[in-house]
């Protein structure tokens, strides 16, 4: 098994830093993947300098068989911290909203924000990565996209607080990256995404089934990456985003041609793929603009990976 772990330079400022760290959502997908990399580098340490929150109280047993205790966000206000990062992936995705009833969902996730907002004016964290959404141009209805709604109000909301927290003192360096489409360990619920579907598929021996009956468009970042890249921003001293900004990788792909790819990658080129055909409707381009990111991570000397070793990636932790 590979550990995901930071670049060298990025461990070795956080090693020396002594910060402390803060993580939400540490369940999911892009929590696991930064517990692990935290591990990797900070070793025994890990447990002292790591804190972790969640919806509910529970622990997390990492690949390396680490437990660790997860807090419910509601206890964020009694952490006693100092100078710090923080990780903020803690949010009710879009497929709650159905579950909790759009009152609930929308009142949850202001809650969420609201916590987390507050640690940070009472905290003053160092560097601080908020996770938003390629959703947030997805309209600006409430009704009718309530996930994108909240994600640009949680932007606003924390933008407010590092501008009030700049008129006494260092800002913390934020890092705000709208995401579109991940790749690479630790991906839940393949079923919820076209890569993991496709993947799932090839695994149980074909063929891959795509249900579209238009063009589907994305462009992947791998998760290590990501969380390697917000990381050397809050960690460095040079230049750090202003602004929110897209996640994109090293190209589009229609699902067809990730089906195919895909494929290709794991060994399988044959393997067959069904799909109905086209009935003219637009296409679902869900693709950031990669112009800051990429700059960013060529500023910080985060080489991203291409598409096919996320695929390979993918699946391989998906077939453990």
């Amino acid at each position: 098994m590979s550990r995901l772990g930071f670049l060298s330079d990025t461990e070795r400022k956080l090693i020396e830093s002594g910060l402390d760290v803060v993580v939400t959502g540490g369940g999911g997908w892009l929590g696991q993947a930064t517990l692990e990399m935290l591990e990797t580098s900070l070793g025994p340490e890990m447990s002292a300098r790591v804190h972790v929150f969640a919806s509910r109280r529970r622990s997390v047993r990492l690949r390396s068989e680490t437990e660790l205790e997860v807090l419910p966000l509601s206890e964020l206000p009694r952490l006693n911290i100092g100078p710090h990062l923080l990780a903020h992936y803690a949010f009710a995705t879009r497929e709650l909203v159905s579950e909790l009833g759009h009152l609930d969902y929308v009142s949850r996730n202001e809650e969420i924000t609201e916590l987390v907002a507050s640690h940070v004016a009472r905290t003053r964290p160092v560097g601080m990565l908020i996770v938003s959404s390629g959703a947030v141009y997805l309209g600006d209805e409430l009704t009718t996209n309530p996930y994108g709604v909240l994600k640009a109000r949680e932007e606003r909301r924390f933008s407010d607080v590092v501008a009030t927290l700049g008129e006494s003192g260092p800002a913390p360096r934020a890092v705000v990256p709208r995401l579109f489409n991940l790749a690479g360990p630790f991906l839940n619920k393949p079923d919820r995404y076209a890569l993991g579907s496709i993947l799932r598929d090839i695994a149980r021996g074909g063929p891959i089934q795509l249900h579209a009956t238009h063009p589907v468009v994305r462009s992947y970042v791998h998760v290590r990456h990501l969380v390697d890249l917000a990381f050397a921003v809050m960690l460095g001293d040079g230049p750090a985003p202003l602004e929110p900004f897209d996640t994109a990788g090293d190209r589009e792909i229609e699902v067809g041609d990730l089906a195919k790819l895909a494929a290709a990658v794991l060994g399988k080129p044959e393997m067959p793929i069904k799909r109905p055909p086209f009935d003219h409707t637009e296409a679902d381009r869900y693709v950031g603009d990669p112009a800051t990111i990429n700059s960013l991570a060529r500023l910080y000397g985060v080489k991203m990976s291409s598409l096919a070793r996320q695929i390979e990636d993918t699946a391989l932790f998906m077939s453990r």
